[in-house]
């Protein structure tokens, strides 16, 4: 199974949930990789970071010319592959949204987020256009204030958008930031807030792949 983790607007959160969503595969006993498609490599060197004591996340780059043949690869070897996407407007993103069985699209609660997503959508169509077929996929609200008007309102425009809204908010914790540093997800981290909001991120992405 592909899961895709991409938006066209950058420092939305999308290495921090492949990392943290891959923890949770692994420790769920999944046979689980990262395939790295952000210029950044950021998802490479968290890897680097993990200890040997830790469940093994193999973690890939992919460059653009092979990225469709890689990640074919992989999902052969792998039960979980977890592409973290790049915000760009150029072909990738849309081989990128192609390539999946399951597209994660994390926002922020921000007016600039959501114009953003604007042309994520367009995007997102032309895709579906392509591959003849639908694309599953859900919105991640991060850094969310549930008591901030603006995190409300954004949350409505994203549940007319006609792609779901996951159910669970990432709040804006610095477990997250803390996790990273360390080559940790938050559940193998000490913020427990932090660990139920995951945990719950994951039991709802388990729910949307046909996999046991």
């Amino acid at each position: 199974m592909i899961i895709s983790v991409t938006s066209l607007k950058g420092g939305v959160g999308k290495s921090t949930i492949s990392q943290n969503l891959a923890v949770c595969f692994a420790h769920g006993g999944y046979k689980v990789c990262i395939a790295d498609a952000d210029a950044n490599q950021s998802a490479l060197r968290w890897s680097s970071l993990r200890g040997e004591d830790l469940p093994l996340i193999p973690t890939f780059g992919t460059p653009e010319k092979t990225l469709a043949a890689n990640i074919k690869q992989l999902a052969r070897d792998y039960e979980i592959v977890i592409i973290d996407g790049t915000p760009s407007l150029d072909k990738i993103t849309s081989k990128i949204i192609l390539l999946a069985d399951l597209l994660l699209v994390p926002i922020l609660p921000s007016g600039l987020d959501i114009w953003a997503t604007e042309q994520f959508m367009q995007r997102f169509e032309d895709a579906k256009i392509e591959k003849e077929e639908d694309i599953p996929a859900r919105f991640i609200l991060n850094r969310y204030r549930p008591n901030t008007n603006l995190s409300k309102e954004v949350k409505e425009i994203l549940q007319e958008t006609g792609i779901g809204v996951v159910d669970t908010t990432l709040k804006d914790r610095t477990a997250y930031a803390e996790a990273v540093i360390k080559g940790l997800g938050v559940l193998e981290y000490k913020d427990e807030k932090a660990k139920q909001e995951l945990i719950s991120l994951y039991t709802e992405v388990l729910s949307l792949l046909p996999i046991k």
